[in-house]
């Protein structure tokens, strides 16, 4: 039938056959997302921070004055389409926000289809952008609406144009890593990567090379200034060049003071925790190819080998500084996803550039990066069916309780719920009346209890979640243990797969029963 639509169509002269198998691609890819999408999941965590701002900049008709995310670029972008779409639905403004994300995923396959034709044939450039386009991990980002992708698109396009030989796209390519830059401030390692290939590219030129710089910084400035100084405004914080001070900051101190050497020392935790994610993120399909790229790449470098090797390095830095926090996610290491492409091609060009009939191995190296990305996305994605299930039941309860413990990743929905019901308000007019109490490195019922009163606990939460604490499990199988604890609600009794009891503190009971374990 693919072959027959094919024929039928009259493609431009210019339009090649391989032009077609990245078109394929594309509509394997948007085919794929399509059927995994999560089409009845509201949005929360990161995301939902992101759709407050999004939807401020939606009602209000421009940036919020009295709050901003530190990272601002992609809620921005976001509220433009709000805008163009008009609804006066929530949720349909945050499947606009998870839409977006997964379109973005998909446009990425197009410039790293031009990185990877940099260095080799188009043919196995086409492998390359199949690398990404089928990620697991890319594709589960992009269900949650997140800033991730539309940072990796443009530092992608941004190197794509950088390594054209056309001199005006280097205009275009430092427009966009500052777009990136102002979605996350880790674009200015990435203009750092610019710059010092910029010099190595011109280091035989007149003081035309120094002027042309000098507009390259200025345009990089002008796209962010605006931005920054309304960061600073509102926060005092530009998010960038002030971030970046203190993380640099945090790292020299760390060395000064030695700690460089201790066993529980920040810095050597993160490169365990980076050397272990970045073996990991490799999984299913990079780990093959890689460590005969990374060979093959230092073999007869030139400039455009030299900017993925120079663009490996400093790019992993703001992963390492995110592990030795440590934020524990893998989503740091997405940025170097296009450069794992070039060195996967480099890999697969060198096994079998050589043989005849490459295109049948090419063919089945595709439909197996496709089948075995598909499996590790059955075997890694997220209980869409749990979390809608999580989403309805914690809508339920949030009108019965005040303060609860954190059943992570379940109670997230209840700032979920609390913004929907409260829409269209402003993020700073919601009222978040629900306090959340953790409970780490608690392993007493009455003391955890004892400490969290006067934090606003009025009632505990728990399911039959094996990784849940001892002393909150007991509460679930034995119910009429704790006389001062009284159900109030059980998810089980409306029909629901996922089993959630809510327990009410009697606090008048429960010190009256500690005074007479006192006494």
């Amino acid at each position: 039938m693919s072959i027959l639509i094919f024929n039928s169509i009259k493609f431009p002269k210019r339009v090649t056959k391989y032009t077609i198998f990245v078109l394929v691609i594309i509509g394997i890819t948007i085919g794929i997302r399509y059927y995994f999408y999560p089409s009845n999941i509201p949005l929360s965590s990161d995301a939902l921070h992101y759709f407050w701002y999004s939807s401020d900049i939606y009602q209000i008709g421009g940036l919020p004055n009295n709050w901003t995310p530190s990272n601002n670029g992609w809620p921005i972008f976001v509220s433009i389409f709000f805008t163009i779409f008009d609804s006066k639905d929530v949720f349909t403004l945050m499947q606009i926000q998870r839409i977006l994300s997964v379109l973005i995923s998909v446009i990425i396959v197009i410039p790293t289809y031009f990185l990877c034709k940099k260095f080799v044939a188009r043919k196995f450039a086409i492998i390359g952008a199949s690398l990404v386009a089928f990620d697991p991990r890319l594709m589960i980002n992009s269900f949650l609406g997140v800033t991730d992708l539309l940072f990796l698109l443009l530092i992608t396009s941004s190197l794509v144009l950088f390594l054209y030989s056309n001199k005006k796209l280097v205009y275009f390519s430092f427009a966009l890593v500052s777009l990136a830059t102002i979605v996350r401030a880790e674009g200015l390692c990435f203009f750092l990567v610019l710059s010092i290939m910029f010099f190595i590219r011109y280091r035989k030129g007149n003081w035309k090379t120094f002027v042309k710089y000098l507009i390259l910084l200025g345009i990089f400035i002008l796209i962010i200034l605006p931005i920054s100084l309304d960061r600073i405004e509102v926060t005092g914080n530009d998010g960038i060049f002030m971030r970046s001070v203190h993380g640099g900051n945090e790292l020299v101190s760390d060395f000064t003071n030695n700690n460089l050497v201790e066993d529980n020392s920040g810095i050597v935790n993160g490169l365990k925790t980076f050397v272990k994610y970045l073996i990991w993120v490799m999984i299913p399909n990079f780990i093959i190819f890689i460590p005969l790229g990374i060979f093959l790449i230092f073999r007869n470098r030139n400039f455009d080998k030299n900017t993925i090797i120079l663009s490996l390095g400093i790019m992993s830095i703001p992963a390492l500084y995110a592990y030795t926090v440590p934020a524990l996610d893998t989503r740091y290491l997405y940025t170097l996803f296009p450069m794992f492409s070039v060195l996967s091609v480099l890999a697969i060009n060198r096994i079998i550039g050589k043989i005849n009939k490459s295109n049948i191995i090419i063919v089945i190296i595709i439909s197996s990066i496709i089948i075995s990305s598909v499996l590790f996305y059955d075997y890694k994605k997220i209980d869409y069916e749990h979390e809608k299930e999580a989403y309805e039941i914690m809508n339920k309860i949030s009108i019965m309780i005040d303060g609860a413990n954190e059943l992570s990743p379940e109670s997230k929905y209840l700032t979920t719920s609390q913004t929907i019901n409260q829409w269209p308000k402003l993020h700073s007019e919601i009222e978040f009346n629900i306090e959340i109490i953790a409970h780490k490195n608690e392993n007493n019922l009455q003391d955890w209890i004892s400490k969290s009163k006067d934090k606003g606990l009025t009632h505990i939460l728990i399911d039959n979640n094996k990784q849940r604490p001892n002393f909150l499990k007991e509460i679930f199988f034995e119910e009429t243990k704790y006389t001062y604890l009284t159900k109030i609600y059980d998810s089980k009794n409306q029909g629901f797969e996922y089993q959630l009891k809510v327990f009410k503190i009697n606090y008048e009971l429960f010190e009256s029963l500690k005074d007479n374990i006192h006494t």
